[in-house]
């Protein structure tokens, strides 16, 4: 009898992130070890691995476990043969990513999962942060949650463009072409795998709600974009060289804090998601 791979789980809190061991995530995983990690990422929302060293073409067969991975869907038109897997020093445009967010809900399918390595990392400072949007979402009061089950916000790239600065020439003028381009997703998103209902807004992305007059959304905008940030369904990772990240973007948000001055290298790759769906 073929013995059974059971990997280590250590919960990081009580409602989001857990860190894994007990896999070497460079080489192919056999079916019990996927399974595992699957299980682990609809109950988490965010797994840490530690020591793992990947080349562009293990990362991208990392991450073919969770989808399919794809080019940066922020970026319209990529080159046929444009690669999933990118790594770039993130210190000139830090400012694009500290704001909570899920990546890219500005396109009608975001990621569903975002892979991302830790390559050469600041001293002091560049830690992310993720929060749990099930966790935002329950506890939120009875009423609240039915309002919200009802509504679609409107997800634009301007903000993102504005706060990008530098990032280079190319990336620029491309998500400039995505400047103004607007797409609407339920308030609340009904999980695809897990049937369970997750916050949907953030700050980067969402300008208002079509059900509501403008003052209207702003207000309850505003309210969510606060709720969101409360201690209570977050998770804080300090990076060293070679942790890696997989996370759930239709169940998660994170922020990445841009105290830092020094360069912060990172390897990062998403994968295909498709066209979010509301409880209505």
């Amino acid at each position: 009898m073929t013995a059974t791979t059971t990997l280590d789980f250590t919960p990081v809190t009580t409602v989001v992130g857990s860190i894994v061991e007990g896999v070497d995530i460079t080489q192919p995983l056999a079916l019990e070890v996927e399974e595992q990690l699957h299980q682990a990422l609809r109950d988490r929302g965010v797994l840490f691995f530690q020591n793992q060293a990947l080349s562009n073409e293990q990362m991208d067969n990392f991450a073919s476990y969770f989808g399919h991975p794809i080019p940066e869907p922020a970026i319209p038109n990529p080159a046929l043969d444009a690669a999933a897997v990118g790594q770039a020093d993130l210190q000139p445009a830090k400012r694009a990513t500290s704001v909570w967010h899920s990546d890219t809900t500005f396109v009608p399918q975001p990621p569903q999962a975002t892979v991302l390595r830790a390559v050469e990392i600041p001293p002091v400072g560049g830690d992310t942060l993720w929060a749990s949007m099930y966790a935002a979402y329950e506890a939120l009061s009875a009423p609240m949650r039915d309002f919200l089950d009802g509504l679609t916000a409107i997800h634009t790239s301007e903000d993102l463009v504005r706060r990008s600065g530098i990032f280079t020439a190319d990336r620029s003028d491309a998500l400039g072409q995505r400047d103004g381009a607007a797409v609407v997703h339920p308030v609340v998103r009904v999980h695809p795998v897990t049937g369970r209902k997750a916050l949907f807004v953030n700050e980067s992305s969402c300008t208002s709600i079509v059900e509501l007059t403008k003052a209207e959304g702003s207000h309850v905008l505003a309210i969510l974009f606060e709720h969101v940030k409360s201690p209570d369904f977050m998770v804080r990772w300090k990076w060293t060289p070679n942790d890696v990240a997989l996370w759930d973007n239709c169940a998660v948000q994170h922020y990445a804090v841009p105290d830092y001055t020094t360069t912060r290298i990172m390897q990062r790759v998403v994968t295909a998601g498709e066209r979010p769906r509301g409880p209505r």
